[in-house]
C-alpha cells in the first residue's frame, strides 16, 4: 500500500479533530486498510475479444462512406440519439445508454501479441521494461479480502503481471466451464476424495515440516515468495466464499438461460458470480475474431 503525505495528512487531521489526539503510524496504517476494506464496490470484468472484431461490421459502419471502403451490413439506432450499431447486435443498441464507445484508440503495431501488450498495459512495448496488465495493478493497489483472488483470469491469462512480479499475476482457471459438466479449478477445486478437514490436517502437517527445516533454506525472496503463495492457497482453498464463487451448480437455469449455456455465457456468469463475491478483476475471453478469409 502506498501512502503519501496527502493520505497521511488528512486522515491524521480528521483523527486529531475527532478525538483530540494525534495518530501513529501504525495506527494510521489500520485506519487506512480499514477504509481500503469498506471500499468494496470498485470493480472489473475485461471482455478480451481475441483477434479484434472490425469496427466498421459492429461499431462504426461508416453508412456515408463509398460502398469498396464500408462493410457489407447496415446501421441500427440505438438507444442513445446519433449512435449507430450494426444491424445484427440490436440487444447492444437497445443498451447503447449504458456502455460507452471509446473511438479515440488506436496504434500502429502490425501484430496480435504486440498490439494486445500495448492494450492490457497502456505501455508501448519495450524490451527493457516489462509492463503489468491493469488487473495485476488492481490487485497490487485495491487487493481483495485474504480469502479471495483478487485477479482471475477464466481460461488462460491475457497478459501478466510484468514488472510487479508473480505474486500480482491472475489464478488462472486452466479451461472454461462448460455447461452440465464438473468446473475444477487446480488449486482450488478439492478432489471428490479430500475433504476441508483432511485437506486442513495435511496443511497443518506440511507447516510442521517447514518450520522444522525452516533454519536450512537460503531464505531469499523466492522462497519467502512460494511461503506467501502457499498461505494464499490455503486461504482461498479453505474458505466457503471462495468455493462458492466458482460453483456454477448453484445457479438456477433461469440463470443459465439468461447467460447462455454455451461456453463464452458461462464463462460470464462465473465472472459475475467471482465479482459479486468479492474479486476485483476477471478477464474472460471470447475470442476467433482474427479472420482473414471468407469474412
Amino acid at each position: 500500500m502506498k501512502v503519501s503525505r496527502r493520505n497521511l495528512l488528512q486522515t491524521t487531521a480528521l483523527k486529531v479533530g475527532a478525538l483530540g489526539t494525534a495518530l501513529s503510524f501504525s495506527q494510521f496504517l489500520r485506519v487506512r486498510a480499514a477504509q481500503q476494506q469498506q471500499d468494496d464496490g470498485r470493480s472489473a470484468i475485461l471482455v478480451f475479444l481475441g483477434g479484434g472484431p472490425s469496427h466498421q461490421d459492429t461499431f462504426d459502419l461508416k453508412p456515408h462512406a463509398p460502398a469498396e471502403y464500408r462493410g457489407e451490413f447496415s446501421p441500427v439506432n440505438s438507444s442513445v440519439p446519433g449512435v449507430e450499431i450494426c444491424e445484427h447486435l440490436p440487444k447492444l443498441a437497445h443498451r447503447a445508454d449504458r456502455f460507452a464507445l471509446i473511438r479515440g484508440i488506436t496504434h500502429t503495431l502490425a501484430d496480435h501479441g504486440l498490439g494486445t501488450r500495448y492494450l492490457m498495459t497502456g505501455n508501448l512495448p519495450t524490451p527493457v521494461v516489462n509492463y503489468p496488465m491493469y488487473g495485476s495493478i488492481v490487485s497490487r493497489e485495491m487487493p481483495a479480502a485474504a480469502d479471495l483472488p483478487s485477479f482471475v483470469s477464466i481460461d488462460r491469462p491475457v497478459e501478466g503481471p510484468g514488472y510487479l512480479g508473480a505474486e500480482y499475476g491472475p489464478l488462472s482457471t486452466g479451461e472454461k466451464p462448460r455447461f452440465g459438466q464438473p468446473f475444477r479449478v487446480r488449486g482450488i477445486t478439492l478432489d471428490d476424495t479430500i475433504s476441508v478437514d483432511k485437506y486442513q490436517r495435511r496443511t497443518r502437517l506440511k507447516n510442521d515440516i517447514d518450520n522444522a527445516f525452516r533454519g536450512y533454506e537460503s531464505l531469499d525472496d523466492a522462497v519467502r515468495g512460494l511461503d506467501r503463495f502457499s498461505e494464499q492457497a490455503y486461504r482461498i482453498i479453505s474458505s466457503p466464499r471462495s468455493r462458492n464463487a466458482f460453483d456454477l451448480t448453484q445457479e438456477s437455469d433461469r440463470e443459465m438461460d439468461r447467460f447462455g449455456r454455451h461456453e463464452f455465457g458461462q464463462s460470464s456468469l462465473l465472472a459475475t458470480r467471482l465479482i459479486e463475491a468479492g474479486v476485483r478483476f476477471v478477464t474472460v475471453l471470447l475470442e476467433g475474431w482474427d479472420t482473414h478469409q471468407d469474412n
